[in-house]
């Protein structure tokens, strides 16, 4: 099994770990986000023809301030925060706006598929009045969708 495939492996089931996680207990342990960056990290030592890989370091503190912004308005949550920047590390420049693209629609998605589970009953157990979404679930799909859309290679660069 090369490099490419254990380092796809492990991104993905992260984000899926991530999204269960989310989805069960609307709760993103702080492990899985610090799982990615560790990953990028070791990726980087691995692949030792690669340069500093500042796109993406940049797109990674960017979104981890504006993530740190809106936890602090209650907009959205920490885990959430963390996991989107730890999400957004592995794109550049060039992969950011897909990202945000591709995780904002997979978020209208959910929030709409919520908002109807909560109105028609379907999800019993939580009130209606319950305004919270697990968007861990969009980040992850969203970060899985923009890694297919520019290519698999475009984010574990040099690993194939």
């Amino acid at each position: 099994m090369s490099m490419f495939y254990v380092f796809a492996v492990i991104w993905i089931s992260t984000l899926i770990i991530a999204a269960v996680s989310d989805l069960r207990a609307y709760r993103i342990p702080n492990i899985l986000p610090g799982i990615l960056i560790l990953l990028f990290g070791v990726m980087q030592f691995v692949d030792s023809s690669a340069e500093i890989p500042w796109e993406n370091l940049a797109h990674f503190g960017a979104t981890l301030i504006v993530g740190m912004f809106l936890f602090s308005r209650g907009w959205i949550g920490g885990g959430d925060a963390k996991l989107y920047a730890a999400t957004a590390l592995w794109f550049a420049a060039n992969g950011a706006a897909a990202l945000l693209f591709f995780t904002t629609i997979a978020g209208a998605l959910l929030a709409l598929s919520f908002i109807v589970a909560r109105l028609t009953g379907l999800r019993k157990n939580i009130p209606k009045e319950d305004r919270r979404i697990p968007y861990g679930v969009a980040i992850a799909a969203g970060g899985v969708i923009t890694a297919a859309f520019l290519g698999w290679s475009a984010v574990f660069a040099n690993l194939t």
